[in-house]
């Protein structure tokens, strides 16, 4: 079998065209189109179903992908072999929620190209663990950066975790920045901003505010990280939002964490990768630069 003809494939499928993927591999079309006949002749199977101008993976197909990757993974690995302590190159794919995205990605992978300038970064966002979940089971990233309520995720492995909290703030002018002790009975009857409600950490406040007999639901549900956290800097309610977006702003004095003991929130920020992927010396790279420098940004 030629590992070409299984790279040529993976091509195909990460493109989801015949026509992409002999772009991407700077092959002619019919070339791509030979290579995948090969392979499908050699297995007796179809491996896509070709529908107008689509190509759609077949189930076949699919189980190929899993073994394909591993093979991919492994011949990337096999190349590293001897350059242990030699200049990194090739590519880094991560997904990343958003919110971590603008407040703790940047200065990492800032760091990360001044160590490593040969490695080329890519970096996709989600919305959704589901979303994150997909992509690193068809390969698509090689790592999910995200947060989840607790360590670890099936069928993924984690390479790093570190808890942060997730709190209810405000600006300083809001009439309960300075009171001490607020109550969730309070924190109900006001406008309530959220950056996607349906990531982990308002579900886990669902929860809470469920046993506490409190109904707790948002006013404005952002789907972008920044836009929440500017909605709360304008005074438009409180905000359920990770500390770590807004760090930077309750040091300069524009928000304030409010002081809710009834809510303590937390959730795991984390790198998690497929159980089938293998840990290449790029991720391998960023998984130490995330030990060594995330809880100090």
């Amino acid at each position: 079998m030629e590992l070409r003809n299984l790279f040529t494939f993976l091509k195909v499928v990460e493109t989801g065209s015949f026509s992409k993927a002999a772009e991407q591999l700077l092959y002619s079309q019919s070339t791509v189109t030979v290579q995948i006949q090969q392979l499908e002749e050699e297995l007796h199977v179809h491996l896509f179903d070709r529908i107008g101008k689509k190509v759609f993976v077949t189930d076949k197909g699919w189980e190929l992908h899993t073994y394909a990757q591993q093979i991919a993974d492994l011949a990337q690995k096999i190349s590293c072999i001897g350059n242990e302590g030699q200049e990194l190159y090739g590519e880094l794919r991560i997904v990343s929620i958003d919110s971590l995205m603008v407040a703790v990605l940047p200065d990492i992978l800032l760091e990360y190209h001044k160590r490593y300038p040969k490695v080329d970064l890519v970096v996709k966002s989600a919305d959704s663990m589901a979303e994150i979940d997909y992509m690193l089971s068809h390969n698509e990233a090689d790592f999910g950066f995200l947060f989840l309520e607790k360590q670890g995720q099936k069928d993924l492995y984690s390479a790093f975790s570190h808890k942060e909290r997730i709190v209810f703030s405000a600006p300083p002018t809001h009439p309960l920045a300075a009171k001490r002790n607020i109550s969730m009975d309070e924190i109900a009857k006001e406008k309530l901003i959220v950056s996607n409600k349906h990531a982990s950490f308002t579900e886990i406040l669902s929860i809470h505010a469920k046993s506490l007999t409190y109904e707790i639901s948002p006013t404005f549900d952002i789907w972008n990280a920044t836009g929440a956290m500017m909605m709360v800097k304008r005074g438009g309610g409180i905000g359920l939002i990770p500390y770590y977006l807004i760090a930077d702003a309750v040091k300069s004095g524009e928000l304030c964490v409010l002081d809710v003991p009834e809510m303590n929130l937390t959730v795991w920020v984390q790198a998690l990768y497929h159980q089938h992927k293998a840990v290449t010396p790029q991720m391998k790279a960023f998984f130490s630069l995330l030990q060594e420098i995330y809880p100090a940004i």
